[in-house]
């Protein structure tokens, strides 16, 4: 009986998570997927979204990447002038958020929402790398990306 009752409690535990959970992949493959790939510094905490309704519309401000630190950037002209010095996400690491520290250099890849006219970033599809942790594999392959090199995988 106790079994029962625990199995049943812990079911509806985890029924009731709302919890990030994703496939991991490789970082070629996240790359791929990415409108973008951008080398930036942040300069800011985790902000709230201006948009309480907006579940990811919490943002960093970062240094809007210069050319030199542009690896891939499709539909850039998407992206408004503001919103070029901010990365958007969720709010919680739970909820697939992506936790950036303030001071810190990364490579951050993700999608551009035409939609927003902004850059947003999780931890299922996107490339969040910092630079001072970043292995010679990763560096090839950045050098790739900008040079238009990289073979991506064909898509099922």
């Amino acid at each position: 009986m106790k079994a029962f009752v625990f199995s049943v409690l812990f079911v509806s535990v985890l029924g009731r998570c709302e919890c990030c959970t994703c496939v991991v992949r490789p970082i070629l493959v996240q790359g791929c997927a990415s409108d973008f790939i951008i080398k930036t510094k942040v300069k800011s905490e985790l902000r709230d979204p201006a948009d309480p309704e907006d579940f990811n519309g919490f943002y960093y401000k970062i240094n809007k990447p210069s050319y030199s630190n542009i690896y891939k950037f499709n539909y850039l002209s998407d992206v408004s002038s503001a919103n070029k010095a901010r990365v958007y996400t969720s709010g919680s690491t739970a909820a697939c958020g992506v936790y950036l520290e303030e001071g810190k250099t990364y490579i951050l890849s993700g999608s551009v929402n035409k939609e927003k006219q902004r850059m947003e970033t999780n931890s299922c599809s996107s490339w969040v790398e910092e630079t001072s942790q970043i292995s010679p594999e990763s560096q090839q392959l950045l050098m790739q990306f900008q040079q238009e090199t990289v073979e991506c995988p064909q898509e099922n």
